[in-house]
């Protein structure tokens, strides 16, 4: 089960609510995720979106439960399931914040790293413990956890399963920033309003540019071509003339 909140200026928080089983992620989980951001992305309302779990745990990862009944074709399934969820936020028109309040393990790593930033609390803990049961990565970490960490990392993370602590895993470049507990969504949610208060078409061009996966020549000219639709804006007067008038931007994202 998801809970949707619209907190206001454009700011969308999402948050897994599993409580019982540390907000693990099974099949109804995944589709519910792709819907809400299906539905956040076509209305386009959403400036900023916060992902963050109830209780003790961001996300425990795949629910180990339901995947004891798989079948192999079944949890290739699962596998492409969580991809077209994780892609989705990958995706999105608008920047995805993870807020890691515990555990971030296995799947729940993998969903934090779909996110285009990652804060954790001090109390938070991390890893891709799949071998310790007989898996591997299936959602993303083989290869979104070395954008993160670099391939060395990487490798000595999968390899072993060990989980790390919040200081270690801002020290490799896992997560961006560590908070009090306490303060965890309270500063996420100050980050996330700076990132919303900005002219949201900007943002978008440049989140479709640092994703674009072309060849260099290739993304100069989608580069070039971003910067034509943002001068083009109304978004892009505003805040010139906010600049030169010493005042706050009003932006309508048009």
């Amino acid at each position: 089960m998801l809970l949707l909140k619209d907190e206001g200026e454009g700011l969308f928080s999402v948050t897994l609510n599993r409580p019982e089983v540390y907000n693990a992620l099974d099949f109804d989980t995944l589709f519910e995720l792709s819907s809400i951001f299906d539905r956040l992305a076509v209305d386009g309302v959403a400036r900023v979106i916060i992902l963050t779990g109830v209780g003790k745990s961001f996300s425990s990862g795949a629910d180990l439960k339901e995947i004891a009944q798989f079948s192999p074709e079944r949890a290739r399934e699962f596998s492409r399931e969580g991809h077209r969820a994780f892609q989705k936020i990958r995706e999105a028109p608008c920047p995805v914040i993870a807020a890691v309040n515990g555990f971030a393990l296995g799947g729940g790593l993998e969903l934090a790293c779909a996110c285009d930033l990652v804060y954790g609390s001090d109390t938070s803990r991390y890893g891709q413990p799949e071998a310790k049961v007989g898996m591997i990565t299936g959602w993303g970490g083989s290869f979104r956890l070395a954008e993160r960490v670099g391939m060395a990392k990487a490798k000595e993370l999968v390899f072993t399963g060990k989980i790390i602590d919040a200081e270690e895993a801002v020290q490799i470049g896992l997560i961006d920033e560590v908070f009090p507990a306490p303060e965890l969504l309270s500063k996420v949610k100050e980050i996330a309003l700076s990132i919303a208060r900005n002219a949201p078409i900007a943002i978008r061009l440049e989140k479709s540019l640092l994703h674009a996966e072309e060849p260099v020549w290739k993304r100069m000219d989608l580069e070039a071509n971003a910067l034509f639709q943002c001068v083009s804006s109304e978004d892009q007067k505003e805040g010139i003339r906010a600049f030169l008038e010493k005042r706050a931007p009003k932006f309508g994202n048009r």
